[in-house]
C-alpha cells in the first residue's frame, strides 16, 4: 500500500489532480473487467486447491485447473476484443471525454495479462504459500508500475502511459508466474465438468461483483457526474482511507482457505474460534490505524497537494465505514468458503442496490461527500446482513466480543 500510495504521489505532482482522475477510473475499470471475466473462477481456485479433495501433494485430484484455465484463456480474449471495439463509445459517449480513449485502448490489449495475474496468484494462495501469494499480488506489481511510472516520465511519454506503467508491471509478473503452475500435470483421469466448475464459480463471480459495484459505484458514477479533478480527490482520499484494509486483507488471505478446509472436516466450532481470532486481531490494529487517518488527514492529504485537502471528509467517513468493516470481521470468506456463496450473492445485489440509489440523490446534492456517505451505508447493510446470517446458519458472532473475554 505504501508503494501504491507512492505511486498516487508521484501521478498527482507531476500530472496533476485531473490526470490522475483519469487513471483511477481507468484502474477501477481494469479491476472491474478482471473481476467479472475471470467468472469466480479466482475465488474458486482458492476453494478447491485448499481442498485435499481437489488438490493433493501438489497435484490437481481431477480437471478443476485445465478447465479453468480454458475458460479464462475464452473470457479473456473475449473482452479484450470487445472492448477494443467500444473503445471510442466508452470513453468519448459513456464518460463523455476523449482524452480516454488511449487508457482504454492499453486496457483492452492487456486484460489477458490482468486475468491470469489474477488467477495464477490465487493458485499460490490456495497451496498455502501466502509470502509468495503476497509478493507476487501486491508487492511487484506496485514496485514495478512505480519504477515504469519513472522511466516513462523520465522518457516524456503521454499522461496515458501511467496506466501502461501499470499494465506492463502486471504483465511482466505473468511470464515469471508461469513456473510457479503446474501445466505439465494439468491431465488428469478424473472429470470435473465444466458446468460443475461453473456451478461453484458463478454465484461467487456475482457476489464479488456486486460487491466490487457496490464498493465503487461511486467511482464510475462520478466519472461521470462531476469533473475528472474532483473525481480524482475522491480517489485520492479513497485510497488513504483503505490503509484499514491492510490487516482485513493480510488475515483474509490466510483465513479463506483455512475455512474452506475446516468446513470439508464438518469443524464448524473450530471456524468459529479461527473467525473470532481473527476478528480480534483485525479489530486491535484496524482501530489506532482509522483513528491516525481521522487525526491527521489534512496534512496526510496535503502530501498530494493543497486541492486534495477538500477530500478530507470524505476520508473520515469512508474511514468510519472500513472501521465498521473490521469490526463486524470476514463475513465474506466465511460465506464464500462454506458453500453459502448463493446467500452472499443475493445481500451484495441488496447493497449494491441501495447504493446506486443513495449515490445518484447525494452526489447531485453533496458531490463526492454524498458518494462517501452512500457508499458507507450500502457497507453498513451488507455486513449486517451477513453477521446475522452466520449467526443463525453457525450460531456464532463473526465479530469481536471482547466482553466474553473479561
Amino acid at each position: 500500500m505504501m508503494l501504491s500510495y507512492g505511486a498516487i504521489f508521484f501521478i498527482t505532482n507531476k500530472y496533476g489532480d485531473e490526470v490522475y482522475g483519469r487513471f483511477s477510473l481507468s484502474q477501477t475499470i481494469i479491476e472491474f473487467l478482471a473481476l467479472v471475466f475471470s467468472l469466480g473462477l479466482t475465488t474458486a481456485t482458492v476453494k478447491f486447491t485448499a481442498n485435499t479433495n481437489f488438490f493433493k501433494n501438489g497435484l490437481p485430484q481431477n480437471q478443476f485447473l485445465k478447465n479453468t484455465v480454458v475458460l479464462l484463456l475464452a473470457s479473456s480474449i473475449i473482452i479484450s476484443v470487445t472492448f477494443y471495439l467500444l473503445n471510442n463509445w466508452f470513453s468519448v459517449v459513456l464518460f463523455e471525454d476523449a482524452q480516454l480513449i488511449p487508457y482504454f485502448r492499453y486496457i483492452a490489449f492487456f486484460m489477458i495479462f490482468v486475468i491470469f495475474h489474477a488467477f495464477f496468484s490465487e493458485f499460490i494462495r490456495g497451496k498455502g504459500n501466502f509470502f509468495q501469494f503476497a509478493l507476487f499480488r501486491y508487492v511487484f506489481p506496485n514496485l514495478g508500475f512505480v519504477v515504469f511510472l519513472a522511466i516513462f516520465h523520465q522518457l516524456q511519454l503521454i499522461e496515458a502511459d501511467t496506466v501502461l506503467a501499470y499494465l506492463v508491471s502486471i504483465t511482466l509478473l505473468v511470464f515469471v508466474l508461469v513456473f510457479y503452475f503446474p501445466f505439465n500435470r494439468l491431465n488428469t483421469r478424473k472429470s470435473f465438468s465444466y458446468n460443475e466448475l461453473l456451478a461453484v464459480s458463478f454465484p461467487m463471480l456475482f457476489s464479488s461483483a456486486f460487491l466490487f459495484l457496490s464498493n465503487w459505484t461511486d467511482v464510475f458514477m462520478l466519472g461521470k457526474m462531476v469533473t475528472k479533478a474532483d473525481l480524482g480527490v475522491y480517489n485520492a482520499a479513497y485510497k488513504l482511507s483503505l490503509v484499514a484494509l491492510v490487516v482485513i486483507n493480510a488475515v483474509n488471505t490466510v483465513l479463506a482457505p483455512k475455512i474452506s478446509r475446516l468446513y470439508g472436516e464438518n469443524k464448524i466450532k473450530i471456524i468459529g474460534q479461527e473467525v473470532q481470532h481473527a476478528t480480534k486481531l483485525i479489530t486491535l490494529i484496524t482501530l489506532p490505524l482509522v483513528i491516525l487517518l481521522i487525526v491527521f488527514r489534512v496534512p496526510i492529504l496535503s502530501l498530494y497537494s493543497e486541492a486534495f485537502i477538500r477530500g478530507e471528509y470524505v476520508l473520515v467517513v469512508v474511514s468510519l465505514g472500513l472501521l465498521f468493516n473490521a469490526f463486524s470481521g470476514s463475513v465474506g470468506q466465511i460465506l464464500n468458503m462454506t458453500k453459502h456463496q448463493k446467500v452472499l450473492r443475493k445481500f451484495t445485489l441488496y447493497s449494491l442496490l441501495i447504493n446506486v440509489t443513495l449515490n445518484y440523490f447525494l452526489i447531485i446534492r453533496y458531490g463526492i461527500l454524498g458518494a462517501a456517505i452512500a457508499s458507507v451505508i450500502s457497507n453498513v447493510f451488507l455486513n449486517t446482513l451477513c453477521v446475522i446470517f452466520i449467526k443463525k446458519k453457525f450460531n456464532f458472532y463473526a465479530f469481536y466480543q471482547p466482553w466474553k473475554q473479561l
